[in-house]
């Protein structure tokens, strides 16, 4: 193997980690590892006009987001490169997020992806921009966790 192609393999890898990471910061409510993902003027759209920008609004963003659910589970599978060069991506990753509703019975339920761009800051890649768009969405009801299941900590 090249010494390219190995820098390719490492930096899909590192940014496969911060897209991973997304989901932990969110299930476990780690305001401090979702911060740490993005950029310093980071924009996060959720479409409509409705646009987050910089680390500061992200924190309040993600506290307000992480406070409606007593729990989450974010799952990310295909990740897709559309460009990768020297310390920049876009990715298309596909989510499917499980919440479960703090206040009231409901289970909701999203299919979608996550439309990143990304740059390497040399400690690791960070999300510069990231545009959420829904394919779905469920709401059910909810049902007790049984009780040979512990659910794991939030926050």
């Amino acid at each position: 193997m090249t010494d390219a192609v190995l820098a390719e393999l490492r930096d899909r890898a590192r940014i496969a980690d911060t897209l991973h990471a997304y989901s932990r910061g969110v299930d476990r409510v780690d305001i401090d590892l979702l911060l740490d993902l993005f950029t310093e003027d980071a924009a996060f759209d959720y479409g409509h006009g409705n646009v987050t920008r910089g680390r500061a609004a992200l924190a309040d963003l993600f506290r307000a987001a992480t406070g409606r659910y007593t729990a989450t589970n974010h799952h990310c599978s295909t990740i897709s490169y559309l460009e990768l060069g020297p310390g920049r991506a876009q990715t298309i990753t596909y989510v499917y997020a499980f919440h479960q509703n703090t206040n009231s019975d409901l289970q909701f339920h999203v299919w979608g992806n996550y439309e990143d761009s990304l740059v390497d800051e040399g400690d690791r890649w960070r999300i510069r921009e990231r545009r959420v768009r829904v394919a779905g969405v469920k709401s059910v009801g909810a049902e007790e966790v049984p009780e040979r299941f512990e659910r794991y900590a939030r926050g």
